[in-house]
């Protein structure tokens, strides 16, 4: 191989292990995102995690002489559906740099896509045409 296709192909690697680090260091930040989110006057809050599952709920003891049991449990529904569109408002934005458009770099799941798998994980350059479809082109 021609020293000049040589020195392309590693700046090429160079790149590739350069944003393969990046987008682990995302899905790791990624994983701690939650929301919290307050109704009823803030006497309701909720905190949800990454997935939109509810990790923590506070009622104020007020809450209970000011809303009959049909408003809590809407009130609740409420800063849960807030809380859950942070969270995806959160994933969202610290992705769009990072992932192409489409299924597979969105995160509509409800979940954190697997980052890893938009990059093959060997670094040879077959690996790399064959996660690509490139092989033998």
């Amino acid at each position: 191989m021609r020293a000049e296709w040589q020195a392309h192909i590693d700046e090429l690697l160079g790149q590739y292990r350069e944003q393969r680090d990046k987008l682990q260091g995302l899905q790791e930040k990624l994983a701690d995102i939650e929301a919290t989110a307050e109704a009823a006057d803030g006497m309701v809050q909720v905190t949800v995690d990454r997935q939109g599952r509810l990790t923590a709920l506070e009622l104020d003891p007020r809450v209970y002489r000011k809303l009959a049991s049909a408003e809590l449990s809407e009130a609740v529904l409420e800063a849960s559906r807030d809380a859950s569109a942070q969270v995806a408002d959160k994933i969202s934005q610290a992705m769009q740099d990072v992932t192409p458009a489409g299924p597979a770099g969105s995160a509509a799941s409800g979940g954190i896509p697997d980052l890893g798998k938009l990059l093959p994980e060997k670094f040879d350059m077959d690996s790399i045409r064959e996660h690509y479809g490139l092989l033998g082109k």
